[in-house]
Parts: structure tokens; C-alpha cells; sequence
């Protein structure tokens, strides 16, 4: 009896110790987060208000929306704090959390009236070049919802993928893997409908490698 009490309690405590490792495995801590947003409106600015609006899992990591204030400079004397959105791209190395990418933009207050139905960004990981292997490349679009008729964000990425998703606290993030560009952003609304439908393409042709086009980092709103 004391032997099988003892083998109950050890499956317990492997239980919660295992529990506890998937916790920490899957929820980056906010700190690590906080403390490596940088401003869009300045490199030595320094951002305020840090809130963590969402989180969703990728195959290598997690990928964290957020918001926060960053100071802007009106005039000389006078200075005034903007609204931005961004997103953090965290992956767990060892034994140790890491911020290995990272991207925001300015927006507009939440209370201010628009007929924007999105607002996006789009950045890619440090490895961008082609020659690169595809695990070491990926390309996020990320953003704000503006109007409640979006019910869906869909992206045709040019190595072909199409991936689709819906906002979460009103934010959202489509990231594909081997990925260096989104070719085209398609709003749809509750019955499948394309609400509106945005072409990214830069059209460039490489005479050394005679590939045909790609898609390049920008921020636009719908």
C-alpha cells in the first residue's frame, strides 16, 4: 500500500512538473516581450502602454500581437504619443526564450472614425534571401481589424501558400513559413463573400535568374 501511495504521488508531482514545463513552453513571458518593443517613430524612443492583445503557436514558436504609446515629436518643445501595433515573433531555444523577430507601425486611435476595413503590416524574418534555406525564411502579415463585416483575412503568399484566419481581440496574423513576400490580401465577410481584395505585387523581373516577380514589405490599409 505504502509502495503503490508512493508511485501515485510521483505520477502527481511528473504530472505538474510536466504540466507546468507545457505552460512555459507555450506562454512566452511578457517582460522578455516588453522590454524588446522598439519604436516605429524612433529608434531611441521609448515605447509606454505595452499591452498583449494576442497569441497564436506556429511550428516554431509564437507569434505576439501587441499594442503600446510611442512618443513622436510635434514641434521643438512639444511632444505627443502615438498608438502603435506590432507583432514579436518568439521561439524557445534550449532552455530560454528568444525574441528572433519583430515588426510595428503607427496607427490611428481606436476611437477614431474610419471606413478602413483593415490595417496591415508586413515584415519577414532577417533571412530573406532566396539562396537561403526555406526553414530559415518566413513571411508574417499582421493587423487590426476596422469594421465588424470582416469576418475573415485571407493571403495568397508567393511560394504559393494560401492561408486564412480570423482576428482575435480584433487583431490578426498569417505567417507562412519559406515565404519572402504576401502576393495578394483578400477581406471576406461572413458568408464568403470578398468584401475587398488588395494585389501586393511588385511587378520585377531578374534578368540573372529570370524569375518573374515578388512580393516586397509594405503597410497599407483596406
Amino acid at each position: 500500500m505504502k509502495r503503490l501511495l508512493t508511485c501515485l504521488i510521483g505520477v502527481l508531482a511528473f504530472t505538474t512538473s510536466s504540466c507546468a514545463l507545457a505552460s512555459l513552453l507555450t506562454v512566452p513571458p511578457k517582460d522578455l516581450i516588453g522590454q524588446t518593443v522598439s519604436c516605429p517613430t524612433g529608434e531611441q524612443a521609448k515605447a509606454e502602454g505595452f499591452t498583449v492583445l494576442s497569441t497564436q503557436s506556429w511550428s516554431q514558436g509564437v507569434i505576439v500581437l501587441y499594442s503600446a504609446r510611442c512618443p513622436v515629436v510635434v514641434s521643438r518643445d512639444r511632444t505627443t504619443m502615438q498608438p502603435v501595433f506590432g507583432h514579436k515573433i518568439v521561439t524557445w531555444h534550449g532552455t530560454t526564450w528568444q525574441v528572433s523577430g519583430n515588426g510595428s507601425y503607427g496607427t490611428a486611435p481606436t476611437s477614431a472614425p474610419t471606413k478602413q476595413l483593415v490595417e496591415y503590416g508586413i515584415s519577414r524574418s532577417a533571412s530573406v534571401n532566396r539562396s537561403s534555406p526555406p526553414g530559415e525564411r518566413y513571411t508574417i502579415l499582421y493587423g487590426r481589424v476596422l469594421q465588424p463585416q470582416v469576418a475573415a483575412i485571407e493571403a495568397t503568399f508567393d511560394n504559393g501558400k494560401i492561408l486564412r484566419g480570423r482576428s482575435s481581440n480584433g487583431v490578426f496574423a498569417l505567417l507562412s513559413a519559406g515565404a519572402t513576400g504576401v502576393c495578394e490580401l483578400r477581406l471576406l465577410g461572413s458568408d464568403n463573400q470578398i468584401l475587398q481584395q488588395d494585389n501586393l505585387v511588385a511587378p520585377k523581373r531578374f534578368a540573372q535568374t529570370g524569375r518573374s516577380t515578388q512580393c516586397l514589405p509594405m503597410s497599407h490599409q483596406l
